[in-house]
């Protein structure tokens, strides 16, 4: 049986890819285990420098596998309301990793983008749309809100204006509007996704790594901090990149009006 999940490690480029085109890469409970273990996996290791998110076929992800909630609909409220409370925070560390890890995550996004897999869209670092893409916070037309942290990395995206737009009418967001507001840094050729998002990757592989990695962090904690916090974060960040290699090189390099080689070791 194939795995719903494909995971690998490519050199300093690690790649996920939802396995389920039959479903539009619906996400099933067996993909949220394996995502955790390899999100950890990759947190942990110093070599990896940027993580490739995709999904298989046609599309990114139709969200959650709704026909697996056949049976949900049978039990009781309270074992309903127990069953999400259970389901939804098991799979919370996912939303964590992809915001916290210290690697950059790119989606590359084709087809739809819908429900759940909004939040693993918005909480990555980059979205590159192919045209086909559209996304659709599809939660209210099942009656739910939305999860996944899709209403804390979906308002940093595009703001709360749109967000609730989008979460409370449930329409498309068509790959040259989800540009327009923001959602998506670029929009490319279907059949250029693949190589365009393999190409943005290999472009982050070769900038200095640990300045990458604080870029990283201030960028996503600055919302959360006071000015003064934030301030002193710029500080601790700089001052340890100025401890790097990187930093002599990058320095030497320009004084020699040459490119930087970072990241040597």
């Amino acid at each position: 049986m194939p795995q719903d999940l494909l995971t690998e490690i490519d050199g300093p480029i690690a790649r996920i890819t939802f396995n389920r085109p039959q479903a539009r890469n619906a996400m099933s409970p067996a993909m949220v285990e394996p995502m955790k273990a390899f999100l950890a996996e990759v947190a942990g290791n110093d070599h990896v420098r940027c993580v490739i998110m995709t999904g298989a076929g046609e599309h990114f992800m139709a969200g959650g596998d709704v026909s697996g909630f056949s049976e949900v609909v049978t039990q009781t409220p309270e074992e309903r309301r127990a069953g999400f409370i259970e389901r939804l925070n098991n799979a919370a560390p996912i939303f964590q990793y992809l915001l916290n890890m210290p690697q950059p995550v790119i989606a590359g996004v084709r087809g739809a983008c819908a429900g759940a897999a909004v939040g693993f869209a918005a909480c990555s670092d980059f979205i590159l749309a192919g045209k086909s893409a559209y996304f659709l916070v599809a939660h209210v037309h099942i009656g739910v809100s939305p999860d996944c942290a899709t209403t804390y990395a979906l308002t940093r995206r595009v703001g709360v204006p749109k967000a609730m737009e989008m979460a409370v009418l449930g329409g498309k967001v068509s790959s040259s509007e989800a540009l327009a507001i923001g959602l998506v840094n670029r929009v490319v050729q279907d059949s250029q996704l693949e190589t365009e998002t393999h190409a943005l990757a290999e472009q982050i592989c070769h900038l200095p790594s640990r300045s990458v990695r604080h870029i990283k962090q201030l960028m996503n904690r600055s919302l959360g901090n006071t000015l003064g916090e934030q301030l002193k974060l710029e500080a601790e960040s700089v001052a340890d990149c100025a401890a790097s290699p990187d930093f002599v090189e990058g320095v030497t390099a320009f004084l020699e009006k040459r490119k930087a080689e970072f990241n040597r070791r």
